[in-house]
């Protein structure tokens, strides 16, 4: 077949690769790298994609599929391009109605993705990909109730599909089913014990319930994984503070602020913390910078540095509760965030 289509090609002056058609052990590259996709082993999926796209570059299916490998690993410039080519399919079995759909997706055409992801339903009522696809599209709708129902139909099919399993704990824990979450995030970690994130995300859950310690090591887990995050260790250090783990969470504030100079919350929160172990200079120093960042909460700041001034310190109680909020941290995966997996 590929001979004759590079004929037909050559007579007609047009760049053979257009008019290549996938072969059969093109398709079974694609097969692993969604399969790879499914146990969130995104670097190896991509690699697969690469692989059966430089083979057949104009693959609308792999392109659409490759195109939410991309989003879910932030280069949502590349995520976009695959996304429109996709989007061009004319669909005609579950897999196909699948790139698409992510295609749509990733371009947050809402509507059509979800009768894409319906059709697959139809099509083939135990396929995994239209209840995933119908779940995330409702998430990214704002309708997380509906979005559980399309995701447990989801892992009731594929129960080893670890996507699904960190797109529903992302939706139970928009519910405030915290438990439920945690649950999806350890099943997930059983599957891929590297998908960095679910230990992130589920840190987050713990910290909220004050499971400290619990929190505490899925952080610290995250960061064996990731290095150079500021969230987490900013997040770790609250935990460790709380903890009662002054030296550790001055460790991790130190991290934060070799990461991020401007972080007046950070200064702030290494400033008191240090205040309790008797570090007067260093806090007052600390917290003067902290000031001339963060004016906005200038009126606790300057109380914590009268108070020091006065040859007082501020209570743990105290200093706790002058945190503020913390820095964004990334979003779930399928609702545009860029998971890392090592």
């Amino acid at each position: 077949m590929r001979t004759s289509v590079w004929v037909l090609a050559l007579v007609l002056g047009l760049p053979h690769r257009s008019f290549c058609l996938p072969s059969a052990s093109d398709k079974r590259v694609l097969t692993a790298a969604i399969r790879h996709s499914h146990r969130l082993e995104l670097a190896k999926a991509m690699k697969s994609y690469n692989e059966a796209l430089d083979s057949v570059p104009d693959w609308k299916t792999a392109a659409g599929f490759r195109s939410s490998c991309r989003w879910m690993l932030g280069d949502n410039a590349g995520a976009i391009e695959d996304a429109r080519l996709a989007s061009r399919l004319r669909p005609n079995d579950p897999l196909s109605y699948a790139a698409r759909g992510r295609a749509l997706l990733v371009l947050k055409d809402y509507e059509r993705a979800l009768a894409d992801f319906r059709s697959i339903s139809e099509l083939d009522p135990k396929s995994i990909e239209g209840p995933l696809g119908e779940g995330g599209v409702l998430f990214a709708q704002g309708k997380p109730q509906n979005a559980l129902t399309a995701l447990n139909r989801a892992v009731k099919a594929a129960p080893d599909s670890a996507n699904a399993l960190l797109l529903r704990g992302s939706v139970r824990s928009r519910l405030k089913d915290f438990q439920g979450a945690i649950n999806d995030y350890g099943a997930l970690l059983e599957i891929n014990p590297n998908f960095a994130w679910a230990y992130f995300y589920r840190g987050k859950i713990r910290r909220d319930i004050k499971d400290y310690r619990a929190a505490e090591a899925d952080f610290s887990s995250f960061i064996q994984l990731v290095t150079g995050n500021e969230n987490a260790h900013y997040l770790r250090s609250n935990i460790r503070f709380l903890l009662g783990d002054y030296n550790g969470a001055i460790a991790d504030l130190n991290t934060v602020l070799g990461l991020n100079p401007s972080n007046g919350l950070a200064y702030s929160n290494r400033g008191q913390t240090r205040a309790l172990l008797g570090y007067k200079k260093d806090a007052l120093a600390d917290l003067t910078k902290a000031l001339e960042l963060d004016p906005g909460r200038r009126d606790k700041i300057q109380a914590a540095i009268d108070a020091l001034a006065q040859d007082g310190a501020p209570s743990a109680d105290e200093a706790a509760s002058a945190e503020g909020p913390d820095p964004l941290t990334p979003p779930p995966s399928e609702d545009g965030s860029k998971p890392v997996e090592r």
